[in-house]
């Protein structure tokens, strides 16, 4: 198992998980730090639970207390070379900041052929058989090989074999859900606003990568690659599509 199939496997354990209540023993220490007698007649069990209540209390504390471990703990791990992260929600009486406007493939593709995106990618884009020839095509190249993004009048079909994965940064409102393609896990992010960015393999953000996208946005991945449809469809017809593709 790789270290993102991991933390995506805790993150959705730990989503499910309900905590029990968290005893009040801050009277208990107090009256046993006043009154000496009655901590000689305090017996072992009680001690050890009150150890492991404040190894629990600190350990919590620990990871809530850095920034990142904060951002590890609000993450949702998808598919493989997906992870969609769901932002904070702004404190009362804090205006968010607005995201930039939504912007279509065209803000970092090359327009290309299908015959020039099977040459630059190394592999034949799969095409959706019942959506026909796309309306054009592109290459997007956030690494190599470069991803291929086929244009239809209702979504955008992304299919990538590059190193690296992409990022959706969710703000509160907009749905996520984990969903299934032909079996296989898949994420379903509905309308709204959000980020997107690609991280290559050493870990930095593509600058050119990072837009705001207003469109549903179905994720999965098969043995024949990865996929992501950006789409006005409804969720059933996007899955349906989807289950198409090979």
């Amino acid at each position: 198992m790789d270290d993102l199939s991991f933390e995506r496997d805790v993150a959705r354990v730990a989503a499910r998980l309900a905590y029990p209540p968290t005893p009040d023993v801050r009277g208990r220490v107090l009256e046993l730090v006043a009154r000496p007698e009655r901590r000689r007649r305090w017996h072992l069990r009680p001690a050890l639970a009150l150890a492991a209540a404040a190894a629990l209390a600190i350990a919590m504390a620990v990871p809530l207390a850095v920034p990142a471990s904060r951002s590890a703990v609000a993450q949702f791990f998808g598919v493989s070379r997906s992870k969609v992260e769901i932002l904070p929600t702004p404190a009362p009486g804090v205006t968010p900041t607005p995201l930039p406007t939504p912007a279509g493939i065209t803000f970092s593709a090359t327009p290309t052929t299908l015959d020039g995106a099977r040459t630059a990618s190394g592999f034949a884009p799969s095409l959706p058989p019942q959506a026909g020839a796309p309306v054009a095509v592109y290459l997007v190249d956030y690494g190599r090989p470069p991803a291929v993004v086929l244009q239809y009048p209702q979504f955008d079909l992304w299919e990538s074999h590059t190193d690296g994965f992409f990022v959706k940064g969710v703000p509160p409102g907009v749905e996520v859900r984990d969903v299934t393609v032909a079996g296989r896990a898949a994420t379903w992010v509905g309308a709204g606003e959000h980020i997107v960015r690609f991280v290559d393999p050493g870990g930095e953000t593509v600058a050119a990568s990072v837009r705001t996208v207003g469109r549903a946005t179905l994720i999965w991945s098969t043995p024949a690659g990865f996929y992501r449809l950006e789409t006005e469809l409804p969720e059933a017809e996007s899955i349906a599509l989807a289950e198409t593709l090979p």
